[in-house]
């Protein structure tokens, strides 16, 4: 099962390890937006990140960077999407 786990804010640790116990191969994927873009999950390869939300917030980050319909795909594309 695909996971994507959406975050619009700072993760807690709670958010963490949820998201560390989820990761099972390459099952999982991670959306950055809103204040989320500011999350330190920012340097891992299934991590994807809000280029609109990156740039508001003068932003220079290592992740996938998406646009709207890149995330829309995204949602389409998993079976299970949780939003923190």
């Amino acid at each position: 099962m695909k996971i994507l786990h959406i975050l619009r804010r700072e993760e807690d640790q709670l958010v963490r390890e949820i998201i560390e116990h989820d990761k099972t191969g390459e099952n999982l994927s991670v959306l950055l937006i809103q204040d989320g873009v500011l999350s330190k999950l920012r340097e891992e390869d299934s991590v994807f990140a809000s280029v609109n939300d990156v740039e508001a917030r003068g932003l220079h980050v290592n992740c996938n960077l998406v646009d709207y319909p890149a995330i829309c795909k995204l949602i389409i594309e998993h079976d299970k999407v949780i939003v923190w």
